[in-house]
C-alpha cells in the first residue's frame, strides 16, 4: 500500500530587526564595500515632501491617493508609508545640499502632468500673465507648457529617532521661506567662520496665509540649535558629497502638478 508522503515546508527565518553585524561580516565588508550596489544617481532618488493644501488628493477621503488622518497644513513625506505630519509641530531637518531648477509641466488643459526639469530656465520661455489671473505671471515655453524656478532644501529628516533623507522643495510664495532659511543659515557660525548647513538643524513647519486669490499653507522654517554628535555632522556631510558629485539627485515630481498656493507662478 502507498504511503503519503510527508509535505516539507522551508521556513526562512529573518534576523530581528536592529541586529548587530555579525563580526566575519562586518570585516570582509570593508573590503567589498559598495560592491553589487547601482552608483548611478538614477538608482539614488531622494523623494520628496510636500505641504498638502485642502484640494490635495491624499486629503480627499474618496480620492484613491487619500492619506487617513491626512488635512491641509499637514506635511507629506512620499514614499515614506509613514503618516502625515502636523504642520504646526513639524518634524526636524538637517539640510545639506541646496539646488535651483525649473520644472516643466502641462497645462491640465493639454492633459496635464509632469514633463521634466531644466538646470536653467529655458532661454525660449516667456513671461506671461496667467489667463485665470491677470496678477500673477507664468514662464511659457514655445510649446505651451509652463516652467516654474524651484529652490530645493535637500537633508535629512528626522522622525523620532531615525534620519530619512528628504528633498522639501520650494516654489511660489516658498521662495520667500526658503531665501528666509538661507539667510539664517548664513548666520550660523563656528570660530567666526560661516557654518556648513548641515551643522546644524531646524524645525521645519507650516502657517496659513491668504490673500485675494485664495488661502493655503507655506512652510515655516525656525533654528533648532546644533547637530550634538560627530556622526550626525558626518552623516550630512556625506549626503552633501554625494549630491555635489552626481552619486544621488532628486526624484521627479508626482505626475500630477501638487496642489498649491495661489502665488506659485509669482514668484
Amino acid at each position: 500500500m502507498a504511503t503519503a508522503k510527508t509535505k516539507t515546508e522551508l521556513k526562512v527565518v529573518e534576523p530581528p530587526t536592529g541586529a548587530l553585524v555579525p563580526d566575519f561580516l562586518a570585516d570582509r565588508a570593508k573590503a567589498d564595500a559598495g560592491k553589487g550596489v547601482s552608483q548611478s544617481a538614477d538608482d539614488n532618488l531622494v523623494p520628496l515632501a510636500y505641504i498638502l493644501q485642502a484640494q490635495s488628493p491624499q486629503c480627499q477621503s474618496r480620492n484613491p491617493d487619500y492619506i487617513p488622518g491626512a488635512q491641509a497644513g499637514h506635511i507629506w513625506l512620499r514614499n515614506s508609508g509613514l503618516p502625515t505630519i502636523d504642520g504646526e509641530e513639524g518634524f526636524l531637518f538637517q539640510p545639506c545640499f541646496f539646488v535651483k531648477t525649473w520644472v516643466e509641466w502641462i497645462p491640465r488643459s493639454m492633459g496635464g502632468g509632469y514633463a521634466g526639469v531644466h538646470d536653467e530656465r529655458p532661454f525660449d520661455a516667456v513671461e506671461t500673465p496667467d489667463p485665470q489671473n491677470p496678477d500673477k505671471m507664468q514662464w511659457i515655453l514655445p510649446n505651451k507648457h509652463e516652467v516654474k524656478e524651484v529652490r530645493s532644501h535637500v537633508g535629512y529628516a528626522i522622525i523620532g529617532d531615525q534620519a530619512f533623507p528628504y528633498v522639501i522643495p520650494m516654489s511660489g510664495s516658498g521662495h520667500t521661506a526658503s531665501r528666509a532659511w538661507m539667510f539664517l543659515m548664513g548666520t550660523k557660525t563656528i570660530g567666526g567662520e560661516r557654518a556648513p548647513s548641515w551643522a546644524a538643524l531646524y524645525r521645519v513647519k507650516t502657517k496659513f496665509r491668504t490673500n485675494a486669490s485664495g488661502e493655503w499653507f507655506t512652510w515655516d522654517v525656525h533654528d533648532a540649535g546644533w547637530v550634538q554628535t560627530e556622526a550626525e555632522y558626518n552623516r550630512g556631510a556625506a549626503l552633501n558629497l554625494s549630491f555635489a558629485t552626481g552619486e544621488k539627485s532628486i526624484a521627479a515630481e508626482d505626475e500630477e502638478q501638487p496642489a498649491g498656493d495661489p502665488d506659485t507662478a509669482a514668484m
